[in-house]
């Protein structure tokens, strides 16, 4: 699976995202950090970051996507 194909179709769903991809193959794991996540819970968040991939999950082309997401606020906050 190419990465930046993955990170293209995640930024695309999201106003001011920014995505990093790592990973191989068909196992990838993403870090997503946009304003939209402001007020959604974790389980939200991550809902709507594969429901960008749902595709290519169903395809198979990616079989396994870890995923990360942060608003601007915690992502300035991390350690």
């Amino acid at each position: 699976m190419d990465q930046e194909s993955v990170k293209h179709m995640i930024q695309q769903g999201f106003s001011e995202a920014e995505v990093e991809v790592g990973g191989e193959g068909c196992n990838l794991s993403v870090t997503v950090i946009s304003p939209d996540f402001v007020g959604q819970s974790r389980i939200q968040r991550h809902r709507q970051v594969m429901d960008r991939v749902k595709a290519l999950l169903e395809s198979g082309e990616l079989h396994a996507l870890s995923v990360t997401t942060y608003t601007p606020e915690d992502w300035a906050k991390r350690p």
